[in-house]
């Protein structure tokens, strides 16, 4: 697949404002700027992080990986932001990730290893703030009371916990070329605790918060 030839930094910031817009831009058109903005920023903060642990833990693995735009992945993805759409394609891009190693077994490990990084990273942003949420919250509101900006705290750490159970969830499905396609035939086992994980994070963002 053909990739724009820019900068890994700046493919990152294509790649997550495309994200942002996705998830938020039905808040966008109605002038709701300010629930665009914890939106954006959860969505921001949950695709990041998540394409930096596949890059990281493939260098960690003595392979070459990098972060670029897919044309079509981009396209699809910003298709999916126009407003009210029941459904999210998230694919602005991935990382390229290059292995050394000739042996297919190395090989079944890295991908594994490089696959479920990212879900991983997802899942334990959708842990804390799951945390934060039932521990911090009532701490800080019987210290300074039920103020706005704790209001807004609970509203974001609920939309955090929603979008990065919902993106562990749809990386983890075992669909080529999704993460869930590789992490299934290296651990099957792994594969599953991850998409049970992801799945009550999901829940408990959507019905047990807020």
């Amino acid at each position: 697949m053909n990739v724009f030839r820019i900068s890994e930094p700046v493919s990152l910031l294509i790649g997550g404002a495309a994200i942002m817009l996705a998830f938020g831009s039905s808040y966008l058109v109605r002038g709701e700027l300010e629930v665009f903005a914890i939106v954006g920023i959860a969505a921001f903060l949950a695709s990041i992080p998540h394409e930096l642990a596949h890059k990281y833990s493939a260098v960690r693995l003595g392979c070459y990986a990098r972060y670029v735009l897919s044309p079509v992945g981009l396209l699809i993805t910003l298709v999916s932001a126009i407003p009210y759409l029941p459904i999210r394609f998230l694919m602005p891009g991935y990382v390229v990730v290059s292995s050394p190693y000739y042996d297919p077994v190395i090989n079944k490990r890295v991908n594994g290893v490089v696959s479920y990084a990212g879900p991983l990273v997802n899942i334990v942003l959708g842990v804390v703030s799951i945390l934060a949420y039932h521990f911090l919250l009532p701490w800080l509101i019987n210290v300074y009371g039920l103020s706005y900006w704790i209001i807004v705290l609970a509203w974001f750490l609920t939309v955090n916990t929603q979008i990065n159970g919902w993106v562990a969830v749809f990386n983890l499905l075992p669909i080529p070329p999704l993460d869930g396609s590789k992490i299934i035939v290296w651990k099957p086992l792994i594969w599953v605790i991850m998409i049970v994980a992801a799945g009550i994070i999901l829940y408990i963002g959507a019905v047990h918060m807020f």
